[in-house]
């Protein structure tokens, strides 16, 4: 990794679940917290790449402590299964699954709009389950974008349908699961709980080390992207902001953090600015009742 490592508290005797861990992001989180001795549970919609995932991370892991969890967050039956499968305290969840392009007629089997189901409101209806198996000081750490910064976030017409660029509407997602999250740290204030958001920059494939069953790339791409490394980073780097939130003791609740590079598109782990859109109270509150409304899960009192 060419990103300093930060510094982790001791994560034996842990226990981290973390959302799409089977690729990408999220299997290098699964990856990195198994290293540092976390139990590590792979929310996982694919049980084949899941399992591709559990065997990769042992070929670098051998004695790591993993277990596959069947979920889909496009399903809120899905998540209700998970939760209630899952039976043990959990001391940190990375809601880092998602879908990051969709056609506008894509829907959950819910029938929600692909992105806003899967990647908002299937955490906020998998993290108000999971609640009272979360530790006294557990963390929620959400995986939010760069793309957040040019969102427009009604929460009124969160799950509208939509047109023109799917990367717009992707951002929008992230924005509505980021002002959730700080939302979250606000209603968790004063207790020793976190909520707190982390992004992974720029990354990429063709920076990112082999891993069996993960995306392949070819030698002659590697090659023409190694250039791009001064400005860009692999997906095992983009990993490190979001392993920092989970597991760094310098991390406070309602912290946003990511790369420290040039545009944040790269570098090691730093505090970074979160639009005043999604740290807006109202926004907060907003989307968080949409959510209520939308999947008819509510958090424990």
């Amino acid at each position: 990794m060419d990103a300093a490592s930060p510094p982790l508290r001791d994560l034996r005797e842990r226990t981290v679940l973390v959302t799409g861990a089977n690729a990408g992001i999220g299997y290098w989180c699964a990856e990195q917290l198994a290293r540092r001795g976390a139990r590590v549970v792979l929310g996982c919609r694919s049980p084949e790449r899941a399992h591709a995932a559990e065997a990769a991370i042992r070929s670098e892991v051998p004695d790591a402590e993993l277990r596959v969890l069947p979920l889909d967050l496009g399903s809120l039956d899905s998540v209700a299964h998970a939760a209630a499968d899952l039976g043990r305290p959990l001391d940190a969840v990375v809601c880092n699954a998602g879908v990051k392009a969709a056609d506008p007629a894509q829907r959950t089997g819910d029938g929600f709009d692909l992105m806003v189901g899967t990647n908002f409101l299937g955490h906020f209806a998998l993290i108000a389950q999971l609640e009272p198996l979360l530790t006294a000081d557990a963390r929620v750490v959400t995986v939010g974008s760069l793309a957040h910064r040019f969102a427009r976030l009604d929460p009124a017409r969160i799950d509208a349908p939509w047109r023109g660029s799917s990367l717009r509407q992707y951002g929008m997602s992230k924005a509505a699961l980021m002002a959730f999250a700080f939302e979250l740290a606000r209603r968790w204030s004063g207790s020793s709980r976190a909520a707190v958001c982390a992004h992974p920059g720029y990354a990429v494939d063709p920076l990112t080390p082999e891993r069996p069953g993960l995306a392949e790339v070819s030698g002659a791409l590697r090659v023409l992207a190694a250039p791009t490394r001064f400005l860009v980073q692999g997906k095992d780097d983009g990993a490190l902001p979001i392993v920092h939130a989970t597991a760094s003791d310098d991390v406070s609740n309602g912290d946003y953090w990511g790369p420290g590079g040039l545009l944040e598109f790269r570098g090691a782990p730093t505090p970074v600015a979160a639009s005043d859109l999604v740290r807006s109270p109202t926004t907060g509150a907003g989307v968080w009742a949409a959510a209520e409304r939308l999947t008819g899960v509510r958090f424990p009192a």
